[in-house]
């Protein structure tokens, strides 16, 4: 996903698709943080590497785990919508809106 994010969609389960691919991408984002934190260079030309844990440990307690819970969420959402779809047809979303109201 890169320039301006999409504002309108056709379905339900596309905007649901596009959260989701976007929470990947923060989570995906946030853990490459983690290994820069672990297993950095150090910029100051020393040779030796720098490890800062305390901000690793901080975004993996603080956001890693909230991005997993959001991605499983938005997963779930996804799975649900598409059964209610295939078996109510258009319903199906009026039936799912319901449902997280």
């Amino acid at each position: 996903m890169t320039g301006v994010p999409q504002m309108t969609w056709d379905s339900s389960a596309h905007a649901i698709q596009d959260a989701l691919k976007l929470e990947t991408l923060v989570t995906e984002s946030i853990r490459q943080i983690v290994i820069e934190c672990e297993q950095g260079k150090n910029h100051a030309g020393d040779t030796e590497t720098v490890n800062d844990y305390h901000l690793s440990d901080w975004l993996t307690g603080e956001f890693l785990d909230e991005q997993y819970k959001g991605q499983r969420k938005l997963a779930g959402m996804l799975s649900t919508l598409r059964k209610m779809e295939n078996s109510h047809g258009k319903l199906g979303e009026f039936l799912m809106d319901k449902t997280f109201l």
